[in-house]
């Protein structure tokens, strides 16, 4: 049967979430509590990030023997192994034409500040800032929002096909200490958001101007090629 697995991790402990021959990644790491558990079969993430990002509601899936009926215990039994770094939320059946990455409508992610004083215990956890104008960062991130080919907007490396992406929404909300971007989208390039949260935060520091990232969003030039530090970010949710 196929089984459905929403989990959350700390990305900085792992080099990435897709396997690597070094084996320190978050694929590799499920792949072995599952192991534990008699359950060999490969393990397909619906999303990749890169290291040091980190996932509150991640989705994969595996195929696994029908013996496994109580999947609240089977959770149980799994967090066992994949403690501390993973937690399993919860486990579900689903269809064999269940695809667990091309079924996908949309992901969303969330780039968090923290205006304190520093802390080396959060440090991992959260991209410590100044407070900044959060009405003039809506104004910036509202530029983004659209059918839109992001080209110079991505690191490297990455294997799309296509550059363009549509952008449901993306903007800017505060919560205690705390300032949150949120995107989602119907899918991103390989560092998109760091990229873009970087370009943003630069207009704000004045020192890029506005027209440029607009330039830079319309795929007319390439300006800022900065990225903002992986520790902010976490992929939030993944939308079927």
């Amino acid at each position: 049967m196929r089984l459905k697995l929403v989990f959350s991790y700390d990305g900085s402990a792992f080099l990435g979430s897709a396997s690597q021959p070094h084996l320190n990644s978050v694929q590799n790491a499920l792949s072995a509590a599952l192991a534990h558990l008699g359950i060999f079969s490969p393990v397909l993430f619906a999303s990749r990030t890169d290291k040091g990002v980190h996932a509150l509601r991640a989705v994969a899936c595996v195929e696994c023997g029908e013996h496994f009926k109580n999947l609240v215990y089977l959770k149980n039994q799994l967090n066992r192994f994949a403690h501390p770094f993973i937690h399993i939320k919860n486990i579900e059946r689903v269809s064999e034409n269940y695809a667990v990455r091309f079924d996908v409508r949309a992901r969303e992610y969330r780039y968090i500040f923290h205006h304190g004083e520093f802390n080396p215990f959060l440090s991992r956890y959260v991209c410590f800032s100044e407070r900044f104008d959060i009405k003039r960062a809506n104004e910036l991130l509202g530029h983004f929002v659209g059918e839109k080919d992001f080209k110079f907007f991505q690191k490297a490396g990455g294997s799309a096909k296509t550059s363009v992406r549509i952008m449901f929404f993306a903007q800017a909300y505060t919560h205690k200490n705390l300032s949150v971007f949120q995107f989602r989208a119907n899918g991103f390039l390989r560092a998109q958001i760091r990229l873009s949260v970087a370009s943003v935060m630069a207009v704000l520091r004045g020192e890029l101007s506005e027209d440029k990232l607009k330039e830079q969003i319309e795929a007319k030039k390439c300006h800022y090629r900065f990225l903002a530090p992986a520790n902010g970010l976490y992929l939030s949710r993944i939308i079927y």
